[in-house]
């Protein structure tokens, strides 16, 4: 019996210094490129701000894709392999605290205004736009469905929002919902956003 190939991707190459700084002269704000890696296959719209210590990977089967004015805060992480793709809206702001952004195999989808603050999302997820995860927070195959971004002061039209702290898997929200969990997110009540912002 014969052994099966390694199929797997080989992994491409982060870009140099030069590169990096090609990419400034895009449009890309680039506050330090010598503490930022990030790979030749990720698209980055004018506007895009990496700050120190961003790490975006790509392999030769996926893709990355960042909005117009998305901001990476340090720490931000994303990955993209096997096939996957990541794609993060415009005006999308990915920490501070930390953010990182799993895609293996199953892609993983944030729309335009929306907050990610000390959260790990792992693919396959879709985050409508204005939705927010305010952790810490590990998100697994969820479905937020987007609205208005999340300073909006129609709360109830406010993309879909998980805060607290724990694991959040297989979650769907509406528009204007929320979960506020605490260890397993799938024991916490779905709640309307008004609840937490009445009416003044």
């Amino acid at each position: 019996m014969t052994s099966t190939p390694d199929v797997r991707p080989t992994r491409v190459p982060f870009l140099d210094r030069a590169e990096v700084e090609a990419l400034a002269v895009s449009g890309v704000v680039v506050p330090a490129p010598d503490a930022v890696w990030v790979s030749g296959r990720a698209r980055f719209a004018p506007g895009v701000v990496l700050h120190p210590t961003v790490v975006v990977e790509c392999d030769g089967t996926s893709s990355v894709v960042i909005g117009e004015g998305a901001v990476l805060h340090p720490g931000t992480r994303i990955s993209a392999t096997n096939g996957a793709s990541v794609r993060v809206g415009a005006r999308t702001t990915l920490g501070p605290g930390g953010c990182t952004l799993v895609a293996d195999g199953k892609d993983l989808h944030l729309g335009a205004d929306g907050r990610y603050r000390m959260a790990l999302l792992l693919g396959p997820g879709t985050f409508g736009d204005g939705c927010q995860v305010l952790g810490p927070v590990e998100a697994r195959a969820c479905t937020l469905e987007g609205g208005e971004p999340g300073d909006s002061p129609d709360v109830a039209s406010r993309g879909a929002l998980l805060k607290g702290a724990g694991r959040a898997a297989g979650i769907t929200l509406r528009r204007g919902q929320v979960v506020n969990g605490a260890g397993d997110f799938r024991r916490a009540p779905v709640e309307e956003q008004t609840a937490y912002h009445p009416p003044r």
